[in-house]
C-alpha cells in the first residue's frame, strides 16, 4: 500500500510537519486549545495521518457518540480528497478507516486507567486488533491524577502504542508552570513527549510547539492551519516574510 512519510510533500502531515516525525511506541502527546478551537478535529487528523501510514489506530472518546466522531472523519477524508490528488493514497486511508480504526465511546465517569487497560486486551484477544496509534479526546485533565496519567502511559508503553490527549484550557486562568505550559497541564508536562498549543488567529490556527522531547519551546517554526479544513497552510514565519515583501 502507499501511505505518508515524514518525507512526504503532501500538506496534511501537521504532525511530521510540527515535530517532524510521530510519536514513537510508548511516548504521549497532548493538544492544548480552548473550547471550540479544534482539539477533535486535530486529534482526527492526527489519526486519519497514521490509518495513511498504515498503523492501526483506535480512538477513545470521553462523553461522545461514535457517530459524531465518524461524521469528523467524513469531513476530513473530503478535505484529504481535495489537497491530494493520488487516488491509490486515498483509496488505502479509505480502505485503513473500515479496516484498521476502531472507536470507543465512554462517558466520563465510567472512564478509567483500569477500563483503558482492559479495552486493549479485549480488543488483542478478541478481535485482534492491537493498535500503535491511539487518540484519547476528552479527559479531564482538571480531574485527572499524575497517578492516572501514569498508568494510562504505562498501558501504552506495555502495548506499544503511542497516545495523543485533548486538554481544554481557560483564557481567565492565568496559571503556567516556569517552563510556560499553562494550567491544566503544568504539573504533568514531564511525562509527554510532545506538547502543542493550539492558538486561534484573525483567520488561522496557528500551532506551536511548546515541549518536543527533552526540549521546551524547541526551535519549530509555528504552523498555520487552516480553520475550516485543518490543514497546514504553510508556516507562521513564511506568512510574516510574504506580508513584509
Amino acid at each position: 500500500m502507499t501511505a505518508f512519510d515524514g518525507s512526504s510533500p503532501i500538506p496534511t502531515s501537521f504532525i511530521d510537519s510540527c515535530l517532524g516525525k510521530p510519536l514513537g511506541s510508548g511516548e504521549m502527546g497532548v493538544l492544548l486549545a480552548r473550547a471550540g478551537v479544534g482539539k477533535t478535529a486535530c486529534l482526527t487528523l492526527i489519526a486519519l495521518e497514521g490509518l495513511a501510514r498504515n498503523e492501526k489506530v483506535l480512538h477513545v472518546c470521553i462523553d461522545e457518540l461514535p457517530d459524531k466522531i465518524k461524521i469528523w472523519y467524513e469531513e476530513l477524508y473530503r478535505n484529504f480528497k481535495d489537497a491530494v490528488k493520488d487516488e491509490t493514497i486515498l483509496k488505502s486511508l479509505k480502505e485503513n478507516m473500515a479496516s484498521s480504526r476502531f472507536i470507543m465511546s465512554y462517558l466520563h465517569h465510567t472512564f478509567s486507567p483500569g477500563k483503558f487497560e482492559e479495552c486493549l486486551q479485549n480488543l488483542r484477544e478478541q478481535v485482534r486488533f492491537d493498535p500503535t496509534l491511539i487518540v484519547l479526546d476528552g479527559l479531564d485533565f482538571e480531574r485527572v491524577s499524575r497517578k492516572q496519567l501514569e498508568a494510562i502511559q504505562q498501558t501504552v508503553q506495555r502495548h506499544g502504542a503511542a497516545v495523543w490527549f485533548s486538554c481544554r484550557i481557560h483564557r481567565h486562568i492565568d496559571i503556567s508552570n516556569d517552563k510556560g505550559v499553562p494550567y491544566p497541564c503544568h504539573q504533568v508536562d514531564d511525562l509527554f513527549h510532545a506538547i502543542v498549543l493550539l492558538e486561534p488567529e484573525a483567520h488561522t490556527i496557528s500551532m506551536v510547539v511548546l515541549k518536543h522531547g527533552d526540549a521546551y519551546h524547541p526551535a519549530h517554526a509555528a504552523l498555520a492551519l487552516n480553520p475550516r479544513t485543518f490543514l497546514v497552510t504553510q508556516p507562521q514565519d513564511q506568512m510574516a516574510a510574504q506580508r513584509s515583501l
